[in-house]
């Protein structure tokens, strides 16, 4: 049993560390974002793409133009999803479930003009539709080359950082005390 005189964990004199603002996101959390973007982006685009279709055999058009529709929606789709949100919003919807956001590296937010640009550069990463496989190869190396900030390369084209957002419980300097030992002698 404690006594009540007994200060207890963290003692009343003890002040917080103070809060400190955003912070570089850690790889980990952008693979995850990259990942929901994939998910949320693929949802969209079989809807788009089953409309087009659907509109197509209603229409009676021709294979080879329905063909350059769904091409042309598994370009500009992953494109658009990427560039309206950055430019917004600073962040893709699985950036913000997961408290992400895209700023630029002086602090700024970004403006349609970066927003495409970063969009054409990452494209091929919301796409389920890889053209290239070289561009995401060196992306993710270039990214584990990065210490601290582990920029990609549209990051790095764009001077544009991504920072995680989401508050940080606070941490004591020291661990918890155990209780006192007992004044009493053993018995």
């Amino acid at each position: 049993m404690v006594s009540p005189d007994w200060p207890m964990y963290p003692p009343p004199h003890f002040a917080y560390p103070p809060q400190t603002g955003p912070r570089p996101a850690e790889l980990g959390m952008r693979i995850a974002a990259r990942l929901l973007d994939f998910l949320f982006a693929g949802i969209i685009m079989v809807a788009v793409n089953l409309a087009i279709v659907g509109v197509g055999l209603v229409a009676g058009l021709p294979d080879g133009l329905l063909s350059i529709a769904l091409l042309a929606n598994m370009i500009v789709l992953p494109l658009t999803y990427e560039w309206v949100q950055l430019a917004l919003w600073g962040a893709t919807l699985g950036k913000r479930v997961l408290g992400l956001k895209v700023v630029r590296t002086d602090g700024t937010p970004l403006s349609w003009p970066v927003a495409a640009g970063r969009a054409l550069l990452n494209a091929p990463y919301v796409s389920s539709w890889l053209i290239l496989m070289v561009l995401p190869l060196a992306n993710f190396i270039c990214m584990l080359a990065d210490s601290p900030e582990r920029r990609g390369l549209h990051s790095r084209a764009t001077k544009t950082v991504v920072l995680d957002t989401r508050p940080r419980a606070p941490r004591y300097p020291y661990p918890p005390t155990p209780y006192p030992p007992t004044p009493y002698p053993p018995t």
